[in-house]
């Protein structure tokens, strides 16, 4: 994604939509921020810290979680542990942010989905750089997203429990 490519689709984010040409190019002149990965490459790794958060340009980033599963086999109960596809990130998606945030480890593993991808990593070090306006704006941008993050995954807990409840009255 050249240089314009990459302002066009910055200017059709709607992560962006608050920011003004002038702040858009106080972003785009980190040009350290952009970065291509080829399929299966790791973004991050759970349990590794992280100081930034991404910005899918183009492609799209599998999200995966390390976890034991327990399985029974007569009385004994064995532990292994196993890699769980979450979910598929794609274009305009922010991820990575709660660790950037809290200072907390990644609680998932970031892994190329796609043929190719490009991000554009935000880090702490670069929101510093930008005057207080624009940090607020930021901010106020990033919250907005995670505040609609926090209800699609209400939604999906609902549904999830709903269904949950239907399979166990049908089966009792």
């Amino acid at each position: 994604m050249s240089g314009s490519g990459i302002e066009k689709f910055i200017n059709s984010v709607s992560f962006f939509e608050a920011f003004n040409e002038v702040e858009k190019h106080k972003f785009l002149s980190h040009q350290t921020c952009f970065e291509k990965f080829k399929e299966n490459d790791i973004v991050f790794k759970q349990g590794e810290l992280g100081d930034s958060l991404f910005l899918v340009l183009q492609g799209q980033v599998g999200l995966y979680r390390l976890g034991d599963i327990n399985t029974v086999e007569g009385r004994v109960s064995l532990k292994k542990e196993v890699e769980k596809h979450i979910t598929n990130l794609k274009s305009g998606v922010i991820f990575g942010e709660v660790s950037m945030l809290t200072n907390c480890k990644r609680n998932v593993t970031a892994r190329v989905f796609s043929k190719e991808v490009v991000l554009m990593k935000i880090s702490k070090k670069l929101i510093d750089s930008l005057n207080h306006l624009t940090q607020i704006k930021f901010h106020r941008q990033l919250l907005l997203s995670l505040a609609i993050h926090l209800d699609n995954m209400n939604s999906q807990f609902i549904d999830l429990k709903y269904e949950y409840d239907e399979y166990v009255k049908s089966h009792s």
